[in-house]
């Protein structure tokens, strides 16, 4: 047994004196006289997610895998830690889920407790129907009491993907004062990616799955089979490189691959994406000029064909704190392609923050 479980374990028999623990759930947190704990643990022995097994018997960094959980009213959110030390939080895009940063946590657990959260509608987080829970507006809010519950008071780091990316900088842009810095990739931020999509005719032909996606309701996802369509296609070229294993392709199309994570998915999309002519400064959030005020670094990968690179230049313009690492060869999946490229620009962005009061 490593000894970082042990110390994690010494504080569970410290808190377990003055909160209910049962045989299945270590609680973490303590509440007030009249609440509820918000934060819990599940025992070793009664693990739900099969992919941390997995992770667990691969790890290369030998990491002790925790899998977690966080009421938050009537929405539970699954993530999953390892490692002791900062907090990073992250958090994934669409279609996928925690396994997404397999690679990050493995790179970044020896220096950082490192946090992978199953996003709202993904994963084994709750996975409202109605779109309204899904706005970027109440996805920050959620994120922001999600960081409090697991560390009271504590500034962090919060690095997104894909639609993680957008929530992420927004984040940033609300709450500077919670974050030592941001890290967004392969999706701008949404105050910016919704002036390039009300303005650009090109981007809205190329962003044109994002209006079809509103309009899919989950009866048809389920009537045509196009949960299994949607995650067979967006790990084809994973799976055909090699980046991801047989093993893991199962463990993705097994999550990823549902009709409701599917729905989820594309409530993203219902909840910020307006119609291109019914864009305005009302779509935005915090607001059409919010901006980064603290360090932020954004990944792109120059093969991505998602976005215009005019999109990403244009952040340059109004971003005087915002890096930007370009992956060469590198497409949409950031994270997982070549993912020491990505781990490279990370651990930099990161060495600067070291240096920074």
């Amino acid at each position: 047994m490593k000894a970082s479980r042990k110390t994690r374990h010494r504080l569970i028999a410290i808190l377990a004196r003055s909160c209910f623990v049962s045989a299945a759930v270590f609680l973490v947190a303590c509440a007030g006289p009249n609440s509820s704990p918000t934060i819990t643990y599940s025992a070793e022995t009664d693990i739900v997610d099969p992919t941390i097994s997995y992770a667990e018997s691969t790890s290369d960094a030998r990491l002790d895998y925790r899998e977690g959980w966080f009421q938050d009213g009537e929405h539970r959110i699954h993530f999953v830690e390892a490692g002791d030390g900062p907090l990073i939080l992250l958090y994934h895009g669409f279609p996928s889920y925690w396994f997404s940063w397999h690679d990050q946590i493995e790179f970044l657990a020896s220096d950082y407790r490192v946090i992978a959260v199953d996003g709202l509608g993904a994963g084994l987080s709750s996975k409202p129907e109605a779109s309204d829970a899904y706005t970027v507006k109440a996805l920050a809010a959620q994120l922001d009491r999600l960081a409090e519950a697991l560390s009271p008071g504590e500034r962090f780091v919060l690095i997104g993907h894909d639609w993680g990316a957008p929530l992420s900088f927004a984040y940033a842009q609300w709450r500077p004062d919670r974050l030592r810095g941001v890290i967004g990739m392969s999706a701008p931020p949404l105050n910016n990616l919704l002036a390039q999509l009300a303005a650009s005719p090109e981007q809205q032909a190329i962003s044109d799955y994002m209006q079809r996606f509103r309009a899919i309701t989950l009866d048809a996802i389920e009537a045509n089979g196009i949960a299994k369509t949607v995650a067979e296609q967006s790990y084809a070229k994973l799976a055909a490189t090699g980046e991801l294993s047989a093993r893991e392709i199962e463990l993705f199309h097994a999550s990823v691959g549902r009709a409701e994570a599917v729905h989820g998915g594309m409530n993203w999309y219902r909840a910020n994406i307006p119609p291109w002519d019914e864009i305005d400064d009302g779509s935005q959030w915090p607001s059409a000029d919010a901006r980064l005020e603290i360090p932020a670094l954004f990944i792109w990968g120059e093969a991505d064909g998602i976005f215009l690179p005019e999109i990403i230049d244009s952040l340059l313009v109004t971003e005087t704190n915002l890096q930007i690492a370009r992956l060469p060869g590198i497409g949409h999946w950031t994270s997982m392609e070549q993912p020491e490229l990505a781990n490279s620009a990370i651990r930099t962005f990161l060495g600067t923050l070291e240096t920074t009061p």
